[in-house]
């Protein structure tokens, strides 16, 4: 497989392969430029979308990338490969496919996971006119970092030092969860959900209202990475009620066990290390997907993570905090263009997606499979002429823990 025709070195070839792919199989384009950001050189960014089949299809397939800035890449490449495969030709009676690429289009072209707010736009979809949610543990952790800036060998020490204390009071799956679920106090801090919406997430509600608003169905996929559990495996993190109906058509499409919370804690813990499962989880965009389009419409699907295999490291926690501090001087500073910078972000690439040729072909192999799948789902589902069955609607998730 010649992966790279799908995989970018940058957020700029990226966009490039996308659009030209989308536009040479026919699809409908928009655009969606960002008022105040700019990419590294000075070019602009978008959130771009492209619509294939009918424009009144009862089932919609939305495929996202670069919801998480630089995780982008691997959604990117997935999204291409299937246009290029000229799937977009053979859709199911009733089926039409929205991909939106580069959500987050400046996290993506700085190689950060964060929007230009330092935020976390899987966080962000929440009213923001009712009170946010508390993260009580993460506060008292935020207060006893070291707040020097940097990425050297001493702060690393002073960091994992400052964490210790907590992981030994509340316990390792209490401590992934409070730092990962988000926390909406502190701005400068990790995982920060926001304290009002971020244009990105104000764009996708628009693509979504518009673009779907003759939908009853939507079958969805939302890229990320990178769990550590062996090349071309996938985790699959679906955010529908367990019980609900709709929870159950995307285990058809999966396979019961793949959406299992067993097989999910499993495999996070085995990826992630100190966690004992899936942490819990506030304002995901799935669920704010759900809010617009009810009652008109449902939506069923997964946040589909891509998996690498381990890291050989001889100390994965030092290198994961060092690579943590490193993404955050780069977001702070913003030295592309200097030796230091050059490699932080070469590093940050590298984490977010391999740059090897093996785990480039293992991932969009499964990648075209995962979409086989989920086109043939949206095709049962359009040809059952099926109820809208909205399920019970949320903003928050408690996780699991194994």
């Amino acid at each position: 497989m010649d992966t790279a025709r799908f995989f970018a070195p940058d957020y700029r070839e990226a966009r490039r392969k996308f659009l030209a792919s989308a536009e040479a199989a026919g699809a409908e384009l928009d655009h969606f430029r960002h008022p105040t950001e700019k990419a590294p050189d000075g070019s602009p960014l978008y959130m771009d979308t492209a619509w294939f089949g009918p424009k009144d299809a009862p089932v919609v397939l939305l495929a996202l990338s670069g919801t998480h800035g630089a995780e982008g890449f691997a959604g990117s490449a997935a999204q291409i490969q299937w246009i290029e495969d000229g799937t977009a030709k053979r859709l199911p009676k009733g089926v039409a496919v929205l991909k939106v690429h580069a959500v987050n289009p400046f996290g993506f072209s700085h190689m950060v996971r964060v929007s230009e707010g330092n935020v976390d736009l899987n966080r962000n979809w929440l009213d923001y006119s009712q009170p946010l949610p508390e993260n009580p543990i993460f506060d008292e952790v935020e207060a006893a970092l070291p707040k020097r800036e940097g990425y050297d060998d001493a702060l690393v020490d002073e960091h994992i030092a400052a964490a210790k204390p907590f992981y030994e009071k509340y316990g390792d799956w209490a401590m992934s969860d409070a730092l990962s679920r988000g926390q909406y106090k502190h701005p400068d801090g990790a995982q920060f959900g926001g304290l009002k919406r971020e244009w990105s997430t104000h764009a996708l509600d628009y693509v979504i209202r518009t673009k779907c608003a003759e939908a009853k169905h939507v079958a969805y996929i939302d890229w990320h990475t990178l769990i550590r559990i062996g090349d071309g495996n996938f985790v699959y993190l679906c955010f529908n009620q367990i019980g609900d109906p709709l929870h159950k058509r995307v285990a058809d499409w999966y396979g019961a066990d793949t959406i299992d919370r067993k097989t999910i804690n499993k495999q996070w813990g085995d990826g992630i290390a100190r966690s004992g499962g899936r942490p819990g989880r506030y304002g995901l965009v799935f669920w704010g997907l759900q809010h617009i389009l009810a009652p008109n419409a449902d939506i069923a699907g997964s946040v589909i993570e891509f998996c690498a295999n381990k890291e050989e490291h001889n100390d994965p926690l030092r290198h994961r905090t060092q690579l943590q501090l490193k993404s955050r001087w780069l977001f702070r500073n913003r030295k592309y263009d200097t030796k230091e910078g050059k490699a932080i972000v070469e590093e940050l690439r590298d984490n977010t997606t391999p740059l090897r040729r093996d785990w480039e072909e293992a991932s969009l192999a499964s990648a075209r499979q995962t979409y086989e799948k989920i086109l043939a789902g949206a095709g049962e589902w359009a040809k059952e002429n099926a109820a809208v069955k909205i399920g019970k609607l949320t903003l928050f998730d408690a996780g699991g823990q194994a």
